[in-house]
C-alpha cells in the first residue's frame, strides 16, 4: 500500500472475543468513528474513541475493533483501534436517531482497579515484567514486553493507587513507554529510537500546510535533590551555555524527590543527575495535520526534514486526533527534546 498515493477508505467494526482477542462478529449500523491518542498525562490511557451508530442497534457495551478498508489497486484491512465501547447519548432529528458510543482504552480496566494496601515491587526484580503482570491482572488485551530492567530498591506503591499508576511508575523509572497497536495489544518497551515516519521530500504530500511551533521553559529546575532514608544527593545545572542553569537565571529552581526509584544498580548521586537531566530536557513542540501513515502512535518518532514548511527535527509523538472518513487525517503534536 502506497500511503503517499490516493486511496479510498471504508470502515468495518467487529466485536472482539475477550477470551481469544480475535474478531467475533461484524456490527451493523455504525456510521462514523473518531480516535484520539495521548501519551502526555501523568498516567496515560493512550487511546480513546467515539462512534456513532443507528440508535436501533442493540448495543450496550462491547470490546470492538475498528478496521479501515483501504482500497488502492486492491483492498487492505488495517486495524485502527480496539476499544471498550459503551452506549452513551442518543440524538433524534426528524424521527432519525443516532447513538453515541464512547470508547475506552484497553488500559481502562487497570485504571479502575486499585492496589491492595502495602503492595510493593521488591528490589532486584525485572520492573518491565512486573508492570506487565500488574496489567495482566486487569485487562484481557495481550501484553508484550521487549527487554528488561532491574529495580535497585523496594518500591511501595501509594495508598489508593491504581494498577495502571503502579505500572507507569515502574516503566517511567527506566524512561520506557507503553504503546497500543491497532489490535489493542499492549507493548512495554524502551522508547523507540528509529523513526516510524519520515516527513521528508519523498513524503511531503502527507503534510497538510500550516505548522505551529512552541517552546516552554517555565518550571524547569536547575537543582535536583534526592533523599533516601538518611542519604541525600544533589545534582546542579551550572552550565552557563544552558538557558535554565543557575548562572543564566541567577536563582535556584529546586525539585525535592523523597521517593527515588533507582534502576540497574545506579547510586543515589547518579540517580539525581539522571533525573535532573530528564527534568532539564524540555519540548519544542510542533502541531500539524497530515495524512495517515500506519504504526505511528504516541512515543513513536517522526523525522521531519521539511524546514521550508516549518517542520524540522527528530520529533516524538505526544498526541493524535484521527478523523476517519473517505481517508484518515491525523492532527498531531510531536516534540523535539531540547536540553536547557
Amino acid at each position: 500500500m502506497d500511503w503517499t498515493g490516493g486511496y479510498s477508505a471504508g470502515w468495518d467494526v467487529y466485536s472482539v472475543d475477550p477470551e481469544t482477542w480475535d474478531d467475533s462478529s461484524l456490527l451493523d449500523g455504525m456510521m462514523s468513528v473518531d480516535i484520539s491518542r495521548d501519551g502526555t498525562d501523568d498516567v496515560p490511557l493512550l487511546e480513546t474513541g467515539t462512534m456513532h451508530a443507528d440508535s436501533a442497534s442493540p448495543f450496550e457495551w462491547s470490546w470492538c475493533r475498528i478496521y479501515m478498508r483501504a482500497e488502492q489497486d486492491g483492498a487492505e484491512m488495517v486495524p485502527m483501534a480496539t476499544l471498550l465501547f459503551e452506549r452513551g447519548s442518543v440524538h433524534t432529528d426528524h424521527r432519525s436517531s443516532t447513538c453515541e458510543l464512547r470508547g475506552k482504552s484497553v488500559l481502562q480496566p487497570a485504571a479502575d482497579r486499585k492496589l491492595d494496601r502495602g503492595m510493593f515491587a521488591s528490589a532486584g526484580i525485572d520492573g518491565a515484567a512486573y508492570a506487565a503482570r500488574l496489567l495482566k491482572e486487569c485487562t484481557p488485551a495481550p501484553i508484550h514486553v521487549e527487554g528488561s530492567f532491574t529495580l535497585v530498591d523496594d518500591y511501595v506503591f501509594d495508598l489508593g493507587a491504581s494498577y495502571l499508576e503502579a505500572a507507569w511508575k515502574l516503566i517511567k523509572a527506566a524512561d520506557w513507554c507503553m504503546q497500543i497497536d491497532g489490535r489493542g495489544e499492549i507493548w512495554i518497551r524502551p522508547k523507540p529510537t528509529e523513526p516510524a515516519l519520515e516527513l521528508d521530500r519523498a513524503h511531503a504530500s502527507l503534510l497538510i500546510p500550516g505548522v505551529d511551533m512552541t517552546l516552554d521553559l517555565s518550571g524547569v529546575p536547575n537543582r535536583y535533590i534526592a533523599v533516601e532514608d538518611r542519604d541525600k544527593a544533589i545534582a546542579v545545572n551550572e552550565d552557563s551555555d544552558l538557558m535554565a542553569s543557575y548562572p543564566r537565571r541567577g536563582r535556584w529552581v529546586d525539585v525535592v524527590d523523597a521517593s527515588p526509584v533507582r534502576v540497574d544498580g545506579e547510586p543515589l548521586q547518579r540517580y539525581a543527575e539522571r533525573k535532573l537531566a530528564e527534568a532539564s530536557t524540555v519540548l519544542r513542540t510542533y502541531s500539524y495535520t497530515r495524512e495517515f501513515w500506519p504504526d505511528v502512535m504516541p512515543f513513536s518518532l517522526v523525522n521531519g526534514t521539511l524546514p521550508a514548511d516549518g517542520l524540522e527535527g527528530s520529533l516524538r509523538v505526544l498526541s493524535q486526533k484521527l478523523t476517519c472518513g473517505e481517508g484518515v487525517t491525523v492532527k498531531e503534536d510531536a516534540a523535539e527534546e531540547v536540553r536547557v
